[in-house]
């Protein structure tokens, strides 16, 4: 895992996204992080999985309450092939273990081919994009999770 910029992006808890290399027109309803699993390992291109872990901090500007609004700020990111995910638990476990504190978990694909995964040059462009995009609010291509595992709908 590699530690990611101090960046912005606007985010309330409160509708998931099609992550990317899903298969156009398809509609594919993902409820938790194993169903994501599961849909990336039968597309027909290899795909690495791009997660960026965030901490939500309060809006410096943004009224208290239960409707107050949180930024994101991406402390890490990784990208893994599906195949060396299992489970949501073990991924946060491994999370941990890095020391670093963070509340939501983003994720999106990166399409290969039938035959090869993106290659280290792609998937560092990606993650660098996939980044930016938190930075600036641009969420409508990531899923989110909560630290329990619980996909999160964007408000």
């Amino acid at each position: 895992m590699s530690m990611g910029s101090g960046a912005e992006a606007r985010y309330t808890y409160g509708c998931a996204a099609t992550p990317r290399g899903a298969t156009k027109g398809a509609t594919m309803n993902i409820a938790t992080f194993e169903e994501l699993l599961i849909a990336a390992s039968v597309q027909p291109q290899q795909q690495r999985l791009l997660l960026t872990f965030a901490v939500a901090e309060p809006e410096p500007d943004g009224a208290p309450g239960p409707q107050a609004r949180s930024t994101l700020v991406p402390v890490m990111c990784v990208d893994k092939q599906v195949a060396e995910l299992d489970t949501f638990a073990n991924l946060a476990d491994e999370a941990r273990r890095m020391g670093q504190d963070w509340d939501v978990l983003l994720v999106t694909t990166l399409s290969g081919t039938a035959s090869q995964l993106p290659d280290n040059e792609q998937t560092d462009a990606a993650l660098r994009k996939m980044i930016k995009a938190i930075r600036h609010g641009q969420l409508e291509r990531l899923l989110a999770f909560d630290r329990s595992g619980d996909l999160l709908h964007y408000a």
